[in-house]
């Protein structure tokens, strides 16, 4: 069982989502999901399949250009896309992670989003319908 994080039907077009356990104050780590870097020459066979829609962008500077995207396997792919999100996301190449902390106070049954442009104000469009 996660801490923070509990799993819940959103919608029939967002499908599951990250839904607060209890009351989240700003600042509060809510997940560190560690990464499995995708070599570049089998992301194309993974691009085709569903988990395309859970990768993330991943540029280790000490491991470019072979890997550009990698995947967590972590309960924070549960958490949906929001351009008014509750929640940012920083990478640790060292550790080959991604933390997700809260950027304001989230109360316990909320959903728990993060803008998946990378930058909270980013509000670039996605590559489905944003609902």
């Amino acid at each position: 069982m996660h801490e923070y994080i509990d799993v819940k039907p959103i919608s029939e077009k967002k499908g599951k989502g990250a839904i607060a356990k209890k009351h989240i104050k700003k600042g509060t780590i809510v997940d560190v999901a560690y990464v499995i870097p995708i070599p570049n020459k089998e992301y194309e066979k993974v691009s085709k399949t569903v988990l395309y829609n859970y990768c993330y962008i991943w540029e280790d500077p000490k491991h470019k250009p072979e890997y550009k995207n990698a995947i967590t396997l972590s309960i924070s792919q549960f958490i949906n896309h929001s351009y008014q999100p509750n929640l940012k996301y920083l990478y640790d190449y060292k550790d080959k992670s991604i933390e997700f902390s809260a950027i304001r106070d989230i109360a316990q049954g909320d959903e728990l989003t993060v803008n998946y442009n990378g930058l909270v104000e980013d509000h670039s469009p996605m590559w489905f319908e944003v609902e």
